[in-house]
């Protein structure tokens, strides 16, 4: 027989689980591959044992972002069919996540295709005051370097990151800028040229090497930022 006490406790079970399942934690995820692909393709990203979602790569603006739960390891790659005609997740890159909420995974192609592999590196996603107009520096390579956008200056060691809001030297909110690296204890200029501050958008700046060649490089990626009417004057 069925007692009201027993309900209670199977309706008490009940809530309490879905209490659980909805506090379970999550972090979110966004991503971009380098070096960039006309059409890059989407991989896997794997979330638990055995279950995997598709992510987007994207090379010249930041993915959509992917809530997740929270992972111990990033591990991206491609659900292939093995000998024995069973699918098997193949590893193309994984790197200890970070453990904050948000995070940003640069994926660094080794070769010219994703099944070449990728150098995972996270970042913090949490860019705080980074409104428009702002440049987000990030260092994701092995080398220190530096430079100078309009009026503001900075110098990152690998894994460093800088936000600044530069004054721009020019009319139509246009920087100068001047890029450089430290080999040998002396300072080298690789780019020279001009940048937007227009305040519409955000940029984050990856300095970051080919795995094969150790050829430094650098992607200035635009953020367009949401429309803001003032409303009638």
């Amino acid at each position: 027989m069925i007692t009201k006490s027993m309900i209670r406790y199977v309706l008490s079970a009940l809530a309490i689980s879905f209490c659980q399942a909805q506090e379970e934690p999550k972090i979110s995820l966004q991503f971009l591959g380098f070096p960039k692909h006309i059409n890059p393709q989407a991989v896997e990203l794997a979330i638990s044992k055995g279950r995997t979602i598709e992510v987007q790569t994207p090379g010249n603006e930041l993915s959509p972002a992917y809530t997740v739960p929270m992972l111990e390891t990033i591990v991206v790659g491609k659900t292939v069919m093995n000998e024995k005609n069973e699918p098997v997740f193949e590893v193309y890159g994984q790197a200890k996540s970070l453990g904050t909420q948000k995070q940003i995974i640069l994926l660094m192609r080794k070769g010219k295709e994703n099944r070449d592999g990728f150098v995972v590196v996270p970042i913090n996603g949490d860019l705080g005051d980074f409104g428009g107009g702002s440049y987000l520096f990030i260092n994701a390579c092995n080398v220190n370097v530096a430079g100078v956008i309009g009026d503001s200056k900075f110098a990152l060691r690998p894994g460093q990151r800088n936000l600044l809001k530069p004054k721009p030297n020019f009319e139509d909110e246009i920087c100068q800028v001047t890029l450089s690296y430290e080999r040998e204890k002396t300072w080298k200029t690789f780019k020279d040229t001009r940048w937007s501050a227009n305040k519409s958008y955000r940029t984050l700046v990856f300095f970051y090497q080919n795995p094969d060649s150790g050829r430094l490089s650098v992607a200035p990626v635009v953020d367009i930022l949401p429309y803001e009417s003032k409303g009638d004057d």
